[in-house]
């Protein structure tokens, strides 16, 4: 799916939305003043996780970096051979683990974690920093659970999602299946596009992010009414990335500051707003499970049909 263009504008500076017009410098802050050795010019942060988690939370965090900020859509991270961070035209992002761990698996690590991530608002996350993949049918729908949908279609995000793809296909794996031969798999460019497309019945059952389904949960009864028939994981939420030829310091700089963003009463507004409770410091660790598998994904049999 092509990435959407659109100019957006925050408290905090203007923000581009397309992979083709110049960055416009956001407002300075003091990271951003901090951060002038490192970025000569501004600072950049990019997210790959729009529309599922709102454009306005990302904006605001920008501001408490004093980055500029650039939204793509149709795919959780960047393509392995078209890395900004790779490239130097990004310094911080915000990508699916799975992407994470592409970017740092096999070839020169290009990025490397802030340490920081969020918190989803959901009693099974048990106040950490994990979420699920939702495999969810229609309330009218017969199938009852994950080998029922043997033969159906399934909507899926994109070939970078986690919750909305290597899941199912890690779960498919583990149980004997083929993943490619055991269902349809319909790749739908994001979390809403997979619930709008099992809403109006053009497939028989999506996998989509839990955080992104409690959320459109909130807004639209027909979302609340879908049927959760499996859950997946425990996975580790999307992590902060920045370039990895970044020092210490500037990492240092930056979990700062988006931990002191908790405090912000808009940012605080705009994570409840996402189903989610807060941002939280993480370990070395919080996406080693997914490196893992993510290293099986590329390297054996599940490679064939990515």
């Amino acid at each position: 799916m092509t990435a959407h263009a659109t100019i957006r504008r925050s408290p905090h500076g203007c923000v581009r939305t397309s992979n083709d017009c110049p960055l416009i410098d956001a407002s300075p802050s003091r990271i951003g003043r901090r951060s002038c050795n490192a970025y000569p010019h501004h600072v950049r942060m990019i997210s790959y996780l729009a529309p599922g988690y709102p454009a306005e939370l990302f904006e605001a965090l920008a501001g408490h970096v004093g980055a500029t900020l650039e939204l793509r859509t149709g795919r959780s991270g960047p393509d392995p051979h078209d890395d900004p961070f790779a490239a130097g035209t990004a310094d911080i992002g915000w990508v699916c683990s799975t992407s994470f761990a592409e970017l740092t698996t096999d070839r020169p690590a290009s990025v490397q974690e802030v340490g920081v991530a969020w918190v989803p608002d959901d009693h099974d996350a048990d106040g950490r920093p994990v979420y699920f993949s939702d495999v969810v049918v229609g309330p009218n729908s017969d199938l009852q659970c994950l080998d029922d949908l043997a033969g159906r279609r399934i909507g899926c995000n994109d070939p970078a999602s986690l919750s909305g793809y290597h899941a199912l296909r890690i779960e498919l794996d583990r149980r004997g299946h083929v993943p490619a031969e055991f269902a349809s798999l319909e790749m739908t460019g994001s979390h809403h596009r997979s619930i709008e497309r099992l809403l109006a019945g053009d497939i028989d059952a999506a996998v989509v992010d839990s955080i992104v389904r409690t959320r459109k949960g909130r807004e639209s009864a027909d979302v609340a009414a879908l049927r959760v028939i499996e859950r997946l994981g425990p996975w580790p939420t999307q992590p902060v990335v920045m370039r990895i030829d970044v020092g210490a310091d500037e990492v240092r700089a930056v979990r700062s500051a988006l931990l002191e963003a908790n405090h912000d009463p808009c940012v605080a507004g705009l994570l409840r707003a996402s189903a989610l409770t807060r941002l939280v410091a993480t370990g070395p660790g919080h996406c080693a499970e997914v490196s893992a598998v993510t290293k099986h994904l590329l390297r054996h049999r599940l490679q064939d049909d990515r």
